[in-house]
């Protein structure tokens, strides 16, 4: 049959958390609809063809953060995230994903007793499970390679059965087309569900970074994997997990595509069950690929009473138009890269999806759940998703309260608009990528806009021809252009990740989460410290390294200060794990002065007299970073 759209998308109207369930009068579908100012749990019970015979309430709320995955799903409140994407159920088993300094164990629960199925030091999310005639299959998605046991970028699903005894198997068969160094716009396979057939073949469901997908396992080893019938394999659009259940010979799907839930069905895989061979639960693992180092040298922003810290505070998941949970950002800034802190700012309306209060909710929850005030920081934070330029272009907005509702781009369509509403909120915005979509000047309040993002997987906008590349052409929107005109603010970098090799082929780097990076010099590694120096503009911008780099005007005025005076002593000091090649001093007419350092460390001692001026650090292996401005206002 065709894909049969029973919860159409509309712009008062947006449904998520399909659910399949079987009841006392048949197949029924339940999810999760948000209209108004209400969000409820529904059913819709359903007819031998798919169609809706009637609909029922099941809970309502101002917010759910989700549905649970089992037999018979309960809604999750945000008090529980951490159980959304990491526990499923079924048939009175279930299993869950735990995580600990930087390792994963995933762990099937029955009869009381609880069995390791698999264990690394690396990301495990998204389990599921379902039994079969002597055991129980287990499918999660992680990113330790099966070739060299290294913790990688890219996420795919492993499958496993645990038989009545509790011992471990692994299909003997090598999964077909698993490329986790796949370079285009498809890449990964993750959030999977599974449906056993009749003689014991497996039919494995999930979602790649455009499409969902199927796979089949039986006797004669794994099929190709094949998108589903009518995905157009649209950026963003879908939801997370496909939900499916086998009637007889068929499967009947639930999933969110563009149009909002649709049903489907498929033929049911007819085959014997695979072949099977003994599994070690453990298993060893490497550590991250290109992990930048830190310097070592002593942070010169203690002499003054701050530590400088480091986070990728925008970025994306399957929430918005990436890969992956939305623990995982947290998980991979804190355990692989050692960031002290990180947000994940998924669009809050793009291409016909928007988060709602439910889902916003459970964002917040997940970055709770990973906030450690004094070792490990994770900020809210959403991006708001603008037209491009001549529209507005997208911002990525900071609240500074819990309670932070999101604006969206529905509402307020300006950017004058937006920055009104967070006023009123106490949050602020921060523009990106300005050289493709837009810098939106006439909008800009520095108080309201105190950074921009200067650099990020797009590539650098400082200025037309950047030697780091950029993505689009609006020389005039470029941020030493805006700066020419008059307008303040400071400079922070990030990664715009969203999961994808060199993001899809245009990010300079094999991994896009290193392709920006903030420094701020916080008083305190906590949120109010670290947003009280973004506000500050007490922050710098690094091509994705850690670089150690401070500026001081008029003796201890830091950078971002603006200084009330023609001219202005200027005193820069840097520091990095590899050799300086340049520490420069940059105004509106290029290079003021430099030094070239040719050591881990160095200083340049000038004088500024130009409206605004920056320092620049290049490193041997052309990394860079850039403070905020100091400005003069004579």
């Amino acid at each position: 049959m065709a894909v049969q759209v029973v919860l159409p998308q509309s712009p008062t109207r947006y449904a998520r958390d399909a659910r399949l369930v079987r009841t006392d009068t048949g197949l029924a579908l339940e999810s999760l609809v948000w209209e108004g100012d209400r969000e409820r749990h529904e059913r819709a019970h359903l007819d031998a063809s798919l169609l809706t015979t009637r609909t029922e309430t099941l809970h309502t709320s101002d917010a759910i953060a989700g549905l649970s995955v089992s037999d018979a799903p309960i809604v999750i409140e945000a008090g529980d995230a951490s159980r959304i994407d990491t526990w499923a159920e079924a048939a009175g088993e279930h299993v869950r994903i735990e995580h600990a300094s930087g390792e994963s164990r995933v762990i099937l629960r029955r009869g009381g007793i609880e069995h390791e199925v698999w264990r690394a030091r690396a990301t495990a999310m998204a389990p599921c499970l379902a039994t079969g005639a002597a055991g129980t299959w287990v499918a999660f998605h992680h990113n330790r390679r099966e070739d060299t046991g290294e913790a990688d970028l890219a996420k795919w699903i492993t499958l496993r059965f645990v038989d009545a005894k509790g011992r471990v198997h692994a299909p003997r068969a090598p999964m077909r087309d698993l490329d986790r160094d796949a370079m285009g716009e498809e890449q990964g396979f993750e959030f999977p569900s599974i449906v056993v057939g009749e003689h014991g073949a497996i039919a494995l469901f999930g979602r790649g970074s455009h499409r969902y997908f199927r796979q089949d396992l039986d006797e004669t080893g794994w099929s190709p994997r094949t998108p589903l019938p009518d995905d157009d394999g649209t950026w963003g659009c879908r939801g997370r997990r496909i939900a499916c259940v086998r009637e007889g010979d068929r499967i009947v799907l639930a999933r969110r595509d563009k149009r909002g839930l649709a049903l489907t069905e498929m033929d049911a895989p007819r085959g014997a069950a695979p072949s099977l061979v003994p599994t070690d639960a453990v298993l060893a693992t490497r550590p991250h690929r290109d992990v930048p180092r830190r310097p070592t040298s002593v942070d010169p922003a203690r002499a003054f009473g701050l530590e400088t810290l480091f986070g990728d505070i925008h970025q994306h998941s399957a929430h918005s138009d990436g890969v992956g949970a939305a623990s995982e950002p947290y998980l991979r800034a804190r355990h692989v890269y050692g960031d002290d802190f990180a947000a994940l700012s998924d669009h809050e309306s793009f291409l016909g999806k928007r988060i709602g209060p439910g889902e916003w909710a459970h964002l917040r929850a997940v970055a709770d759940h990973h906030d450690t005030p004094g070792s490990f920081v994770a900020l809210h934070a959403y991006e708001w998703t603008g037209k491009m330029h001549p529209g507005p272009g997208h911002k990525v907005v900071y609240p500074l309260s819990d309670d932070h509702r999101i604006v969206s781009r529905d509402v307020e369509t300006t950017g004058k608009g937006l920055l009104a509403a967070l006023r009123s909120q106490g949050a602020f915005a921060v523009p990106h990528h300005v050289g493709w979509t837009g810098a939106d000047e006439d909008a800009h309040d520095e108080t309201m806009q105190p950074v921009w993002e200067i650099c990020s997987c797009h590539g650098c906008y400082l200025s037309a021809g950047h030697v780091l590349g950029q993505r689009g052409a609006l020389v005039d929107q470029m941020i030493e252009s805006v700066l020419g005109r008059g307008r303040r603010f400071g400079f922070i970098a990030c990664s715009d990740g969203h999961g994808l090799l060199h993001h899809h082929g245009v990010g300079r780097k094999r991994d896009p989460f290193r392709c920006g990076l903030t420094a701020v010099q916080a008083s305190s590694r906590t949120r109010e410290g670290i947003l009280e120096a973004i506000r500050a503009r007490r922050s710098y911008a690094t091509s994705g390294v850690p670089i150690l780099l401070d500026v001081r005007a008029s003796g201890n005025a830091p950078m971002g200060s603006v200084i009330a005076a023609a001219s202005t002593p200027m005193r820069i000091a840097a520091a990095a794990a590899t050799t300086i090649r340049e520490i420069a001093l940059v105004g509106p007419e290029g290079v003021i002065a430099k030094v070239d350092p040719r050591a881990p460390s160095g200083a340049l001692v000038t004088e500024a007299s130009t409206p605004w001026s920056y320092a620049r650090v290049v490193t041997d292996e052309g990394e860079m970073a850039w403070s905020s401005p100091v400005f003069l206002a004579p």
